[in-house]
C-alpha cells in the first residue's frame, strides 16, 4: 500500500497545473477511503467533528440494474443541476450554509436565515448517521443517511424521498421538484444529499 502511495505523489509531481490537483485530490480520496477501510469507519466519525462548508448536491447511485449503473454517471449530471435549482428554493447555497458537527455527538446547521441543531449518532462500520432535529416550526423530526469522507470532502446523503420531504417542509417550490422525482425512480436505491469542504 505504502508503494503505491508514494508511485501516485511521484505521478502527480510530474503532472502539470490542473492534472497535478487532479492526482492530489485523488490521492487524497484513495488514502482517506483506505485509512477509513483499516480502521473500520472510525476514521470517518474522528474526521467528521469540525466546521463544513457546503459545495454543491451530493450524489449516490446504488442500482441492482448494471444498465441503470452505466447511464447513473450521465444522468448525475442532470440530476445535480435540478438539485441546486430545488437547494436554492431553502437558500441551500455557497457561502449560505454550513453544518457543525461537535465531539459531543451534537450538530447545528445554518441554511440561509434559518439555523437547525440536534444531536447525532454515527455508525462506523455502515456509515450510517442519524440526526435528530430539535422541534422547530419546520418539524424535520429524524433523519437516516450516510455520511462519507472523500479526502477534504464530506458527503452527507440521504433516501431520495426523506430529502425531498425534508426541502418541502423547508419550503422548496414542488415545481422545482417534479423533475428529480422522474429521474430517482428509475434507481432501486438513490441518495442525495450534500457534498460539503472543511
Amino acid at each position: 500500500m505504502k508503494k503505491i502511495l508514494i508511485l501516485l505523489v511521484a505521478a502527480s509531481m510530474t503532472c502539470g497545473g490542473a492534472g497535478a490537483q487532479s492526482w492530489l485530490d485523488a490521492l487524497k480520496g484513495a488514502a482517506s477511503s483506505a485509512v477509513d477501510k483499516a480502521t473500520g469507519g472510525k476514521a470517518t466519525e474522528k474526521m467528521l467533528q469540525g466546521t463544513w462548508s457546503y459545495a454543491r448536491p451530493g450524489i449516490k447511485l446504488v442500482s441492482d440494474s448494471t444498465v441503470a449503473e452505466m447511464a447513473a454517471s450521465a444522468a448525475a449530471t442532470t440530476l445535480q443541476s435540478k438539485l441546486e435549482t430545488a437547494y436554492t428554493f431553502v437558500g441551500i447555497k455557497p457561502g449560505a450554509c454550513t453544518f457543525v458537527f461537535n465531539g459531543d455527538k451534537t450538530f447545528s446547521a445554518v441554511l440561509s436565515k434559518r439555523t437547525l441543531g440536534g444531536t447525532y449518532e454515527y455508525e462506523a462500520a455502515t456509515h450510517r448517521i442519524t440526526l435528530h432535529f430539535s422541534a422547530t416550526k419546520f418539524n424535520l423530526g429524524t433523519m437516516s443517511g450516510h455520511a462519507y469522507i472523500n479526502g477534504t470532502a464530506l458527503d452527507l446523503v440521504f433516501p431520495c424521498e426523506k430529502l425531498l420531504t425534508m426541502l418541502t417542509k423547508l419550503g422548496s417550490q414542488i415545481s422545482s421538484l417534479n423533475g428529480i422525482t422522474g429521474l430517482l425512480k428509475n434507481y432501486d436505491n438513490m441518495m442525495i444529499g450534500f457534498e460539503f469542504t472543511k
